[in-house]
């Protein structure tokens, strides 16, 4: 039985692998040329220009501005004038090329570059960049390594996305620094304020009472918050550092030296003569 199944399973397979022996390797390589055919035939038909003709004759047929950059983009000399009048099949370019370095030139892209490509060319977010074009979905990247011409876009489109976006960031770049200016100054204004009320809270301090008194020591004029016992210890308080002063100078009085004179303290001493000639 288990014979019999493996036998059924080889039999299905058989008529697969056939088919796949049939499959030509070139068949992929087949399709793109077939596309690229195909392309040229709309380059003909929208612009009416083939590989047979100059290369003069074609700038003139995509109204090529910059003649010089656009012969760069396609690989050749842009000072050899003599490249003007040669075909594009001489050349060995295609009316494809052709119209990939226009594009190349006039956008910094073409339709062959993928959209990572493009976001980074244009400094521009790329999920924005998907967002703008249908792709609500930031998470996916299906369309990151695509290029525009098989996502169906073409670079007409891009760029008008990109005006749209530079136009937005624009208008928000405005307003940001319109509402960060109006913050900062309403701020200031609101701490000036603020400044100018702490005058009003500072409390005053009180000055210390002050007690007046005549030459006799009596009382002139004293504040009315003060009880008399106070008044009478400061009066006493007083009276005892002038005493104090007083015996402070009385004593520097007492020490005082009296002047002495040196020539008669000196006279015994210095003269012994008159001790030795003393009459007796």
């Amino acid at each position: 039985m288990q014979r019999l199944s493996i036998l059924v399973v080889l039999l299905l397979l058989l008529p697969l692998v056939i088919l796949a022996q049939d499959i030509d390797p070139t068949s992929s390589e087949a399709m793109i040329d077939s596309l690229s055919v195909a392309r040229e035939q709309s380059i003909l038909a929208e612009y009416g220009f083939r590989d047979s003709n100059t290369l003069a004759y074609v700038a003139d047929k995509l109204e090529i501005a910059d003649l010089a950059r656009w012969k760069s983009a396609l690989g050749l000399e842009p000072a050899n004038k003599a490249l003007d009048d040669m075909t594009l099949r001489r050349l060995e370019l295609t009316p494809y090329r052709a119209l990939i370095a226009k594009q190349t030139v006039e956008y910094g892209y073409n339709e062959l570059s993928t959209l990572s490509e493009i976001a980074a060319s244009l400094n521009m977010p790329l999920k924005k960049l998907k967002s703008m074009l249908g792709n609500n979905d930031p998470l996916d990247k299906t369309w990151d390594n695509r290029s525009i011409q098989a996502l169906g876009i073409n670079p007409e489109q891009i760029r008008a996305i990109h005006d749209e976006f530079e136009h937005d960031i624009l208008l928000y770049g405005s307003s940001v620094t319109l509402v960060g200016m109006l913050v900062v100054f309403s701020a200031l204004v609101i701490t000036s304020l603020i400044i100018r009320q702490l005058v009003h809270l500072n409390v005053k301090t009180k000055s210390a009472p002050v007690i007046k008194l005549s030459s006799d020591g009596k009382v002139k004029s004293a504040p009315n918050t003060l009880s008399r016992n106070v008044i009478v210890a400061a009066i006493t308080a007083l009276h005892i550092h002038r005493q104090e002063i007083e015996e402070q100078r009385r004593m520097v009085l007492t020490f005082r030296r009296t002047p002495t004179n040196q020539w008669r303290a000196s006279a015994v001493l210095s003269m012994p003569n008159r001790e030795l000639k003393a009459r007796r």
